[in-house]
Formats: structure tokens, C-alpha cells, sequence
């Protein structure tokens, strides 16, 4: 379990929360891109990424990687998993952004 959410007093409930909330960008952007994405899959996906991020010192191969990753699970072209690495920015951006106007979140 993650050290971070337990500092926050969020427990497993936050946790798995805080891991469904993180995984709806990439979601979205393989699911716009005609990928085959389930939740479950681009949580795993996700967990699978970091723990690759955290193991590789390399960011030129953890980044190509990555892209072989996302190009073998959701079944993408080369082409399209480096489009959905970017889409996946802009539509954490826009539910940011959704959040702060509709929830009234303060960002300061």
C-alpha cells in the first residue's frame, strides 16, 4: 500500500480512490483514440508504469518503454500510444480544470 495516501489519513478507500481518479486521463485519451481500455486495465497500466519509472534510471527507455506498453495493451499504434502519452495531459488538465468550476476548488 502506498506510503502517501497514508500520511493523509485517506486508508485503502482513498487509496483506491486516488488510483481511480489518476487513471481517467489515460483512459479517456485510449478510449478516444479507438484503443481497447478498460479501468482495471489502465489501473494496472499505470501501476505497471511507475514501478518501471521507479526500477529504470534511463528516461529514454523508460519512456520507449512506456509507449510499448501502452501500444501492447490497448492495442495502438506506435503512432497512437505516444498521441495518447499526450492527450492523456490535456484531459487531466480538463478535469482539473472541470473540477475547479464546478466544485469551486481553490488552487491556491
Amino acid at each position: 500500500m502506498a506510503i502517501f495516501p497514508e500520511l493523509l489519513g485517506l486508508g485503502l478507500l482513498g487509496t483506491i480512490v486516488i488510483c481511480l481518479i489518476s487513471a481517467l486521463p489515460l483512459y479517456f485519451a485510449v478510449k478516444f483514440l479507438g484503443g481497447k481500455a478498460t479501468i482495471l486495465k489502465v489501473i494496472l497500466v499505470n501501476i505497471a508504469v511507475g514501478l518501471l519509472g521507479f526500477l529504470l534510471n534511463i528516461p529514454i527507455i523508460g519512456f520507449i518503454l512506456l509507449l510499448l506498453i501502452y501500444k501492447e495493451m490497448f492495442e495502438l499504434s506506435w503512432f497512437r500510444a505516444f498521441f495518447a502519452w499526450i492527450l492523456q495531459f490535456a484531459v487531466a488538465v480538463i478535469l482539473i480544470l472541470c473540477a475547479v468550476l464546478l466544485l469551486g476548488i481553490a488552487l491556491f
